[in-house]
């Protein structure tokens, strides 16, 4: 009987799949009419089946998520890397003034020092996204060392203006090349539980990389902080060897014994892994039977489960830019200056990068136990309550002697408009991993990050003038404005994404609804995927109650 009873489940069981007998409880099992023969009964007790026990799984899971932490931190180096050029200029000009011998600078040659990293951006995004579906992500980011080692040690022995500038311009391709690549991966590796917090990480390690240079400045010399400045990118390369190309690209292509062994690493469980493995799959071979092969990209993000997230991401990078999400970084500085502060440049600029290290920090924690649509509004409406009672403080205080206290106004309204506005400088990162469909999310995500900055460049560019004609107060009364637009657009338009699997997301957006309020009910009612014992146990045992 019990040779009779293995051979029935042996046929919705994967062969590979390990099981034992576990003695104890016993449950009702009613079975159809083709094993009447064989059972006299249509109903049998048999024993409780387990594919692993519940240490096992426990064990399982943790290795999974530590590989998941471990892969997402290889990544996590290079983004510190690729930080530390972003606020290496702060260190470089300052000491290029007091040394004007050595390479000599004026204002002009100066501002395109500081500025050459931003322009050169964009291109490395524009390339970033074909290199990602060609090569893999993973590549793609070792790619991405090539241009900053050569930036680094460029900037070290430069002896001339151009050669400063071809350095600046190396250091900002390879940050635009790593951009899309590494938001992209860490979505595509990670759970959906755990990518809440692994996603937000590259802008902590952005941030980091800011603070790390800060620091490197103020005790050596500008050469010597761009030789130091290799070692996180050497470090990158020796992590990023040994972590496995996501998933998503090995299935696409044609990949799926690499495929299995990636998702084995990042699941812990070769069960797991094969059950995901079998869904991406069918999802594939859906959509290669709806899809034409000579579909260009442009095609393809006509197309309403891209041309949906597009609208989304592109409009509230604007918005977000105009709410000063940016701006009020490069000059927080300048801003308090106008209130007669007087303090330590550096010693601002080190506070500044740490306050803005703490508060990602802090964010990428939130970002676990609070659902995305809920912060955005919260940080909107913070944003511009702090933005609205600075611009009208400066309406009140204009035309009178400084006061002592107008610092502290200022320097208090910063302080909340940054930690409010942290998420908003995260979450175009987290919706280019999270929205954007798996057929053109390699691609689309290098695009949008050039657009990003080409965009965030002119802005840059245009503030000052900006500034001129509307007075800082009017600034800061455009930014409040901004940030309630932003955030009266994303209560309309941005679907929840905490705790939904990517290919639940996608789903969404092929739905006929653009506006959140005429989604399908039945998005809203999916549970999340908590981390629960014995997990893998369900799809037997929903087969063998059907049964």
């Amino acid at each position: 009987m019990n040779n009779e009873r293995d051979e029935e489940y042996s046929k919705i069981v994967p062969q590979k799949m390990a099981y034992h007998m576990v003695p104890g409880s016993e449950f009702q099992c009613k079975v159809p009419m083709s094993m009447s023969m064989s059972m006299p009964m249509a109903k049998q007790k048999v024993r409780k089946l387990s594919t692993i026990d519940e240490q096992d799984h426990d064990a399982a899971n943790r290795r999974g998520m530590m590989n998941q932490i471990l892969s997402t931190c290889a990544v996590l180096l290079l983004s510190a890397g690729c930080g530390m050029p972003i606020g290496y200029s702060a260190v470089l000009l300052p000491q290029l003034s007091m040394n004007s011998t050595e390479v000599p600078i004026d204002v002009s040659t100066g501002s395109w020092i500081a500025s050459v990293h931003s322009l050169a951006t964009p291109f490395g995004s524009l390339i970033s996204g074909p290199l990602a579906d060609y090569l893999g992500r993973r590549r793609t980011l070792l790619v991405s060392v090539i241009p900053l080692f050569l930036g680094w040690s460029t900037m070290a022995m430069s002896y001339s203006v151009k050669a400063l500038i071809f350095a600046r311009f190396l250091c900002g391709f390879a940050t635009g090349i790593l951009g899309g690549p590494g938001q992209v991966y860490i979505a595509e590796t990670a759970e959906p539980n755990l990518r809440s917090l692994l996603i937000g990480a590259p802008y902590v390690a952005y941030s980091c990389g800011i603070l790390f240079v800060y620091s490197l400045g103020t005790i050596l010399y500008w050469r010597d902080v761009a030789w130091c400045a290799n070692i996180l990118p050497a470090l990158a390369v020796v992590s990023i060897y040994f972590i496995p190309e996501t998933p998503a690209w090995l299935v696409r292509n044609r990949l799926e014994k690499r495929a299995l062994q990636a998702l084995t690493f990042l699941r812990g469980s070769e069960i797991t892994a094969q059950k995901e493995l079998n869904d991406m799959k069918v999802r594939l071979e859906k959509e290669r039977a709806t899809t034409k092969t000579n579909e260009n990209i442009f095609k393809l993000c006509c197309q309403r489960v891209a041309i949906k997230p597009l609208f989304i991401v592109i409009v509230f990078s604007l918005l977000q830019m105009f709410s000063g999400t940016f701006i009020v970084i490069f000059y927080a500085i300048d801003i308090i200056s106008e209130f007669g502060a007087d303090f330590d440049t550096n010693q601002a600029a080190i506070w500044t990068a740490a306050v803005r290290v703490l508060c990602c920090m802090i964010f990428c924690g939130i970002l676990i136990f609070v659902r995305r649509r809920l912060i955005m509004v919260i940080s909107g409406i913070g944003s511009g309550v702090f933005c609205l009672v600075l611009s009208v403080f400066m309406y009140i205080r204009m035309g009178q002697p400084k006061m002592p206290y107008d610092v502290l106004v200022a320097g208090g309204c910063l302080l909340g408009y940054i930690v409010f506005n942290t998420a908003l400088m995260v979450m175009p990162g987290i919706m280019i991993g999270e929205l954007f469909p798996a057929r053109i999310r390699g691609r689309t995500a290098g695009g949008v990050f050039a657009s990003m900055n080409v965009a965030l460049f002119i802005f840059a560019k245009a503030f000052p003038a900006l500034q001129a004609f509307l007075k800082m107060r009017g600034v800061f009364m455009v930014f409040a404005a901004s940030s309630f637009l932003l955030t009266v657009f994303m209560c309309l338009f941005q679907p929840e994404t905490k705790g939904r699997s990517l290919e639940h997301i996608e789903d969404y957006f092929n739905g006929d609804n653009w506006l959140w309020l005429k989604r399908d009910r039945g998005y809203k009612t999916v549970k999340l995927l908590p981390l629960e014992p014995l997990a893998e146990n369900r799809p037997l045992q929903r087969n063998v109650e059907q049964a």
